[in-house]
C-alpha cells in the first residue's frame, strides 16, 4: 500500500544516478593517457558501478530501507538499527557511510542524492555532535 502526505511518499524507490560510474569512466580514460593499466582498472570499476546502478535499488518504507536487485529484496536495513549516517562530500556525494547497531557500511551513491539525503534526514535524523 502506498501512502502519500504533502512531502513524503512511501514506499519510495530512489531513481538511479550514473554520475559516479560516468565520472570514474572519464577519469579512467584520462588516466589511461599516462598509465593504461591504471586507466583500465578505473574503467573496469566504472563498468561494475554502472552495472550495479542498473540492477540495485533502494526503497524507503515506513520502517526500513530495502535493497533490491532486479526487483528482488536482498537486504533490509531497519531504521531502528541505524546509529549514524553521513554523505561524503556534500556538494558532490559519492559515498554514503552508515552505521547500524553491529555493522558499518560504505555504499557508493548510485541513487539520486537529493532525495536520498531528504529521506535519510526524515527517517534517521542525524545525531547532534558535541
Amino acid at each position: 500500500m502506498q501512502t502519500t502526505s504533502p512531502a513524503w511518499t512511501v514506499p519510495l524507490t530512489l531513481e538511479p544516478d550514473y554520475r559516479v560510474a560516468v565520472g570514474l569512466a572519464v577519469m579512467g580514460a584520462t588516466v589511461a593517457l599516462w598509465s593504461w593499466p591504471m586507466g583500465v582498472g578505473l574503467g573496469v570499476l566504472a563498468a561494475f558501478l554502472g552495472w550495479q546502478t542498473t540492477v540495485l535499488r533502494w526503497t524507503f518504507t515506513e520502517t526500513a530501507v530495502v535493497l533490491t536487485r532486479n526487483g528482488q529484496p536482498i537486504r533490509t536495513f531497519p531504521y531502528q538499527d541505524w546509529q549514524d549516517w553521513y554523505l561524503f562530500w556534500p556538494g558532490l556525494p559519492v559515498i554514503l557511510f552508515f552505521r547500524e547497531a553491529n555493522r558499518i557500511h560504505f555504499v557508493p551513491v548510485l541513487f539520486e542524492p537529493t532525495t536520498l539525503r531528504r529521506y535519510l534526514t526524515h527517517y534517521c535524523p542525524p545525531r547532534e555532535t558535541d
